[in-house]
């Protein structure tokens, strides 16, 4: 088989068969049952001051292991199961880059905490979900409380499945696109204009047949920099995806270099991730003869 008919095959499979993972609503049991309670908000607030040191990955895990006990005990909480999708894909995305297996494991627990959190914000979404009912036409039913789970879910399932491999990325790419245009309907501002910087890099990265546009990449990339110049992590996806596509070195090291330079705590709420994006920048630096 060759590989058009491979891509093609994948195509036209349901999207999960060709992404190889269940999702949350294909569970017939659904979300299980409760286990035993606890102080929920206590229990989340031990989980924060945990997060609160995640320059260190061990810090990121106790977290975890905090909020995972709360959604063990009330599976539907919404706080807990957000916190978790965004903290799989922070330490996924900041420190295991480098072990494929770890990398893709833990994003995947992104998504599937993701799903959860989607799940927990609107009984619309799961009901049609559980029902058979596609993503791109369910996400539409959830509304704007649930747009901290859509962004996390959606960033962690366009890196699990840009890691899996072009078949997998093609066949979850109405999914990811589907959840993060209803949080740019609805709350284009969100994580420091998350929902541009994220269509900024799908633009480039797509091909032609599949929508890429490298004049919409860019055009998202200054609107997300316009609702925040300070979030290094947009001028790094512009060096990597677009950049490079263009093959513009010389923009390449110019945004780079500004992210080295910005003080890690130029958005004092997201330092750790401030520090995370000036690695990359230093690595994607580091690998400008391969990448020219």
């Amino acid at each position: 088989m060759t590989t058009k008919h491979v891509l093609l095959a994948c195509v036209l499979a349901s999207l999960s068969a060709c992404a190889g993972r269940k999702a949350a609503w294909q569970n017939e049991d659904g979300d299980g049952k409760a286990g035993a309670a606890g102080d929920a908000a206590a229990q989340i607030a031990e989980g924060d001051k945990h997060w609160e040191k995640r320059t260190d990955p061990a810090e990121i895990r106790a977290a975890i292991k905090i909020w995972e006990q709360v959604a063990a005990a009330d599976p539907k909480n919404f706080d807990a199961l957000v916190k978790l999708t965004r903290a799989n894909y922070f330490l996924a995305d900041g420190y295991l880059r480098n072990d494929e297996k770890e990398y893709l494991r833990t994003m995947d627990l992104g998504v599937k905490w993701g799903e959860k959190a989607m799940i927990a914000s609107s009984p619309e979404f799961e009901a049609k979900m559980r029902a058979g009912g596609k993503l791109p036409e369910a996400v539409k039913l959830v509304s704007k409380t649930g747009v901290p789970a859509m962004y996390w879910y959606a960033s962690s399932l366009g890196k699990w499945a840009k890691r899996k491999g072009f078949a997998v990325l093609l066949g979850q790419k109405d999914n990811v696109k589907a959840t993060m245009d209803r949080v740019l309907e609805l709350d284009p501002t969100f994580y420091y204009g998350g929902p541009h910087r994220y269509f900024g890099a799908f633009y480039a990265v797509a091909p032609a047949f599949a929508g890429g546009d490298l004049e919409k990449s860019r055009v998202h990339f200054n609107k997300s920099l316009e609702i925040s110049a300070t979030y290094v992590g947009t001028k790094v996806l512009w060096a990597q995806e677009l950049a490079v596509k263009e093959q513009d070195e010389e923009t390449f090291e110019k945004l780079l270099n500004e992210v080295i330079a910005t003080p890690d705590d130029v958005i004092p709420d997201v330092k750790p991730e401030i520090i995370v994006e000036k690695q990359k920048a230093k690595e994607l630096l580091a690998d400008k003869d391969e990448l020219f």
